[in-house]
């Protein structure tokens, strides 16, 4: 069996540009809910105002098939590229659970 893969996406928004980056978000994210291999796919808000997808697909693989096939992220790249001040930082990481259901996202 294929071990999980967590990513972890930082959006840094322009200078009070965060609410219309979500306002972006609030139509697209939840197609991916739907994508092969999603078991989590969530938006964070950092007091700052940067963005956190967290994220979790069922393998790398999945994960994979997501940056590259996801029907969602060439318009969210357009839509949201000029509310950013730089690309999104990603990051995938391998979950390394302890303790039980309360270690393991």
């Amino acid at each position: 069996m294929s071990q999980p893969d967590v990513t972890v996406v930082r959006i840094v928004p322009q200078p009070g540009r965060t609410a219309a980056i979500l306002e972006v978000m609030q139509d697209l994210v939840p197609v991916v809910h739907e994508e092969d291999g999603c078991i989590l796919y969530t938006l964070n808000v950092e007091g700052n105002g940067d963005i956190w997808f967290v994220e979790k697909w069922a393998s790398r693989a999945a994960a994979d098939f997501h940056g590259q096939h996801s029907s969602i992220l060439p318009e969210l790249m357009e839509r949201t590229s000029p509310l950013m001040q730089g690309p999104p930082e990603i990051h995938s990481l391998v979950p390394f659970p302890i303790g039980g259901p309360k270690g393991a996202l």
